[in-house]
């Protein structure tokens, strides 16, 4: 489903991404987790190409890119994998004018020129599956953090994507609030959908993760099972980092 073969990405003199090396098979949860600035929201945004790389191979699905040499994604390429990728942002990115029902609908009706008629059935069926049954004409004032995160998860699934990636989808909820994002992750999780999700969630990455891997300065750490990393790392460097996450949790 994807493959990753040293991908590299640098702002500037930057090197953020270095090589970076991953694969993951359709229907698995794959949980991304390290430091502040060690590259994690940066190799989720290649995924989708909202950041090209500069080296290296990205496969999706049917569609694979080289990077390199001046080799780059051609508009097609672009497109479909941005049609295969559902994205939820740390921000909820929600239209404010927009109710509920229309942010779910928008992407239906202007990408994938489904009828009005057509978007808004599964708009409703998917606010339902997020627990937003009744707030269809709710604007997202009107709703908490955890709700628009909802709303934002429901968009992303309305295109039907092959793979959803969130972006430390929890970060800005109060913590009353993250439970309820979690759980329909988790139901998506055991649903088979393909997940790609940087988190701080470790308890998250412990029950629905297939693998979890650590990043740190641009590099992967650790790559395994939940169990593997989280609890029996290799690394000094590792064990200080899950050690800081325990103690912020205490």
């Amino acid at each position: 489903m994807i493959q990753i073969q040293n991908l590299h990405k640098s702002f500037g003199s930057l090197e953020v991404l270095k090589g970076i090396d991953l694969s993951l098979e359709k229907g698995k949860v794959l949980v991304i987790i390290g430091p502040s600035g060690s590259g994690k929201t940066t190799l989720l945004r290649c995924l989708n190409l909202l950041e090209t790389p500069n080296e290296g191979t990205l496969r999706l699905g049917n569609t694979t890119v080289e990077f390199g040499n001046r080799r780059k994604a051609s508009k097609q390429q672009t497109l479909d994998l941005r049609q295969s990728t559902g994205m939820v942002f740390q921000s909820y990115n929600l239209f404010p004018h927009k109710t509920a029902l229309e942010n779910v609908m928008e992407a239906q009706i202007v990408v994938q020129k489904r009828s009005k008629e057509e978007a808004r059935k599964r708009s409703i069926e998917l606010l339902a599956k997020v627990g937003l049954s009744g707030k269809e004409d709710v604007y997202p004032h009107q709703l908490s953090g955890g709700q628009q995160q909802r709303v934002g998860i429901a968009r992303a699934l309305a295109t039907d994507p092959q793979v959803m990636l969130f972006d430390e989808p929890t970060s800005a909820l109060d913590p009353e609030l993250v439970g309820e994002v979690l759980k329909v992750m988790k139901q998506l999780a055991a649903e088979g959908m393909t997940m790609v999700v940087v988190t701080h969630e470790m308890k998250f990455a412990a029950e629905a993760a297939d693998t979890v891997v650590l990043m740190d300065d641009g590099k992967i750490l650790e790559q395994g099972p939940p169990q593997q990393v989280l609890q029996n790392p290799s690394s000094e460097r590792a064990s200080q980092f899950l050690n800081l996450l325990t103690e912020k949790e205490v």
